[in-house]
């Protein structure tokens, strides 16, 4: 028989006889000891019911929901404004400020004259005619008929005269002359009279209600010049700057004064856009101003902006406070806010939980003094601790620390919890064990 090694002939049988039973001592010795090595001294810790919160913290400030900058739209002179920073209006439509402007004045004044005018021109010739003007323009006629047979006589006559050659023809003409105008003169007087008795017509009607429209257009546009003078507070609020004082020239778009309602305040600030799918109208948070140390406060969102930043990648949202605290615009707030919360939910601590290549979350459980590995599937992570929404229950007992060693199924060995005086104060009674 052939072999990978020759033996040398010049060996004693005895010498390798030994030399194989050694060789079999050793290898029987090593899986002896392989099969009695010590289990591996693993930590635990009990899966406990935690009340977990995922929270962010950002910082923002006070501002003013409802400002505004009273700015002028014409020139003039300063003549009312008597206002300092701090100072409360009462109510809107209170007088701010009051700029010189007599040439408006003296504008409505005479547009208010027109209108009158215009007024009283409609108000007359709806009225119709006096009995006095259509007795007059009936006494004219009479006159002008009278005249008018005189003439047509007088001239009858001159033309006979003119006949007989007893006048010169040129008397003739100018009795006819004379006919014609009484002619048009009696039918001047006689349309006046009609017009007199039938009243004024549907057309001069509209003509006059027209004019009387122009005059009205003409004082209310004069009006609103006018009252670009007198700028009023749009609401009750408090004044926080003047930019002017009585004197000053006013210029168009130059602002004049700013004011806030206080009721309006609210906590501004600008949430990452990791967190923005999250934010809803009313989640709760933690406000603490650095003007009020020591004193945190609860409040809730009450408007989240519809976009993002495109520049910082943030989107602004503003929450109110339900204490009744005296907030300034301008103050510096640091908030907590909670994107979501749970109660009493199962949790182990962050150490013992493994991901995996494939972006899985696993942890090993000790039970009958083996390491159990079970695929878990995470939640809230707060303090050190991740909520478990599955594969192990409250009182497990799970490995922390030294998980890369471990394999499924292998014996481990509890390690004694240290000695310490101090007594946990985090996990629940019913989970100690």
């Amino acid at each position: 028989m052939k072999t990978g090694h020759s033996i040398p002939a010049w060996l004693p049988v005895g010498f390798v006889l030994a030399a194989a039973l050694t060789g079999c001592n050793r290898e029987e010795n090593a899986g002896a000891a392989k099969a009695t090595s010590p289990a591996m001294t693993v930590k635990t810790a009990v899966v406990q019911q935690r009340d977990l919160a995922r929270t962010v913290d950002l910082t923002g400030e006070v501002v003013a929901g409802n400002s505004v900058t009273v700015i002028a739209t014409v020139e003039g002179p300063i003549s009312y404004c008597p206002w300092r920073e701090g100072d409360r209006i009462a109510s809107a439509g209170e007088k701010l400020i009051v700029i010189d402007r007599a040439m408006y004045g003296a504008e409505v004044a005479a547009a208010q004259a027109s209108l009158s005018v215009a007024q009283a021109k409609l108000a007359d010739l709806k009225a119709g005619a006096r009995p006095e003007e259509i007795a007059q323009a009936k006494e004219l006629v009479r006159k002008l008929e009278e005249a008018t047979s005189f003439a047509r006589l007088d001239m009858e006559r001159v033309s006979v005269l003119v006949a007989k050659q007893g006048l010169p023809g040129e008397m003739l003409e100018k009795a006819k002359v004379a006919l014609v105008d009484q002619q048009s003169q009696l039918e001047s007087a006689r349309q006046r009279l009609a017009m007199l008795e039938t009243g004024p017509t549907r057309t001069q009607i509209a003509v006059a209600e027209a004019a009387v429209q122009e005059a009205y257009a003409k004082l209310k546009m004069a009006e609103a010049r006018l009252s670009e003078c007198t700028l009023a507070a749009p609401f009750a609020g408090i004044i926080n700057k003047v930019f002017v004082r009585p004197g000053d020239l006013a210029t168009a778009k130059l602002p004049l004064i700013e004011m806030y309602d206080p009721k309006s305040l609210v906590v501004r600030f600008a949430v990452p856009e990791v967190a923005t799918s999250e934010l809803r109208d009313g989640m709760p948070v933690t406000i603490s101003f650095d003007a009020l140390p020591g004193r945190p406060v609860n409040g809730k969102l009450v408007r989240v902006y519809p976009d993002l930043d495109r520049r910082m990648r943030t989107r602004t949202v503003e929450a109110t406070t339900d204490a009744g605290i005296a907030l300034v615009p301008g103050m510096f707030a640091r908030i907590r806010l909670t994107l979501a919360s749970a109660v009493g939910v199962p949790a182990v601590p962050a150490e013992a939980v493994l991901s995996t290549p494939d972006d899985k979350s696993v942890v090993f459980v000790v039970k009958d003094g083996k390491a159990h590995r079970r695929p878990i599937q995470g939640g809230i992570a707060e303090a050190g601790w991740v909520q478990v929404l599955g594969g192990i229950a409250p009182g497990d007992q799970v490995i922390v620390g030294g998980l890369g060693r471990l394999k499924d199924g292998m014996p481990v060995t509890i390690a004694p919890p240290p000695t310490s005086s101090s007594k946990p104060t985090s996990a629940p009674a019913e989970a100690k064990r």
